[in-house]
């Protein structure tokens, strides 16, 4: 398997001797259907991910693809940013990419991947394979729970030795389990670390008597985990995060492609949210993600239009918003942070700032050179007089001090 780092918005050469082998980028396009809309951009021989980080296998290539937000940092701290993001926001529950070191610039992102569900299977296996009672309608030599009358009389008429029974047995052949070994064959097909497949063989003995999916059965969602199940629930989102990545060539019946890919646009915007919730909640705000919704206008006949949906809102006793805020995973050009602000953004703050009549809107950018943790850099917004402030988001998993938004706005509330 052929390993290749790529970055976000970084083009990939194409041609013999170059970053893609021909073969390679064929192999790409032919799978482009499959990946998240818009994740690919082609140019004249050349490829580039767009705002997709994660992991790509294709044709005995496998292309990880990291944030390049900062051009100082090493590939290690690169994927120690995006596991911490996805940690924060909830994909990869439980991971601990800073104290654990995981990310050094010999593993590769999957392989992190694959070590975290490992890790949260063998946490939970030590506590025993999850069981759950079957029904069995079974015909034996000696009684075993209750005797089915009705099947004894018509299988067993003559046959006054054979019983109907029916009894309820403890098996460990259950959705969540077939879900569980199901990714756990996945992902020994997908490393590239000897040590971690012996590790993963290892667990899969542990479900010997464990079947798999079938090819249509998707197995429970976290959501559908019972009261004795719930500590599987990171697990579960995770097998189904490796499942759902497989792509089946239909001529062949094989694998053909593997793709892990978050949208850095929505996991920023939710892990900014997880940054902000415990601020506000200290605060007596209450945080709301893609709301309040509002029409920004409407025709006579009362029919809104062009409706609104701001990233994050902070909302008072009454619902209003105070605070609205907009996440941008960009790059900012420039010494001058508020120059190099894009006029439709500025446009769509000043928008929000009118339409809910709210005195403080806020752009929220990650962490870079041009724009550190703390700094805030402020306007004040013609016409609604609403104060505009530009502030920079810490990706290292630590707290969002009130210092990063209006806190002005927050004081008089």
């Amino acid at each position: 398997m052929r390993q290749l780092t790529a970055y976000e918005h970084g083009w990939l050469a194409v041609g013999e001797g170059r970053d893609l082998a021909p073969h390679e980028a064929d192999a790409l396009a032919g799978a482009e259907s499959m990946l998240p809309p818009g994740c690919l951009q082609w140019g004249h021989q050349r490829v580039k991910f767009t705002q997709f980080c994660g992991v790509v296998q294709v044709d005995g290539l496998q292309v990880e693809v990291l944030p390049k937000l900062t051009p100082y940092q090493t590939e290690a701290q690169q994927r120690d940013t995006l596991l911490t993001m996805l940690a924060c926001a909830g994909d990869l529950e439980g991971v601990d990419t800073l104290g654990a070191g995981l990310a050094t610039s010999r593993t590769t992102l999957l392989d992190l991947f694959i070590r975290h569900f490992a890790h949260l299977l063998e946490r939970q296996l030590q506590q025993g394979l999850l069981r759950d009672y079957r029904d069995i309608d079974d015909t034996l030599d000696q009684v075993r729970g209750r005797i089915d009358l009705v099947r004894q009389q018509r299988e067993n008429l003559f046959k006054p030795q054979r019983l109907a029974c029916h009894y309820s047995e403890l098996i460990a052949d259950i959705p969540i389990n077939r879900l569980l070994h199901s990714a756990l064959r996945l992902v020994i097909s997908l490393t590239t670390s000897p040590l971690l497949a012996q590790q993963l063989h290892a667990l899969r003995m542990r479900f010997g008597d464990v079947g798999t999916l079938t090819p249509h059965e998707r197995g429970p969602t976290a959501d559908q985990l019972n009261r004795m199940q719930s500590r599987y629930a990171p697990l579960v989102t995770l097998a189904h995060l490796f499942l759902e990545g497989q792509f089946l060539d239909a001529r062949s019946g094989r694998q053909q492609a593997f793709s892990l890919l978050f949208d850095m646009n929505r996991l920023f915007e939710r892990y900014t949210a997880s940054r902000l919730r415990p601020l506000a909640r200290r605060h007596g705000l209450k945080l709301m993600e893609q709301g309040p919704r509002r029409y920004l206008g409407h025709e006579e006949n009362g029919l809104g239009r062009l409706l609104m949906r701001p990233d994050i809102s902070l909302l008072d006793e009454s619902r209003r918003p105070v605070i609205i805020l907009d996440t941008k995973w960009k790059r900012i050009e420039g010494p001058d942070a508020l120059a190099a602000l894009s006029t439709s953004d500025l446009y769509q703050l000043a928008t929000y700032a009118s339409a809910y009549d709210c005195e403080s809107v806020v752009l929220l950018y990650p962490e870079q050179a041009h724009l550190r943790a703390g700094q805030r850099h402020a306007m004040t917004l013609a016409g609604s007089g609403a104060r505009l402030t530009l502030a920079g988001i810490p990706l290292d998993g630590t707290a969002i001090g009130s210092e990063l938004m209006a806190t002005d706005t927050i004081a008089r509330v």
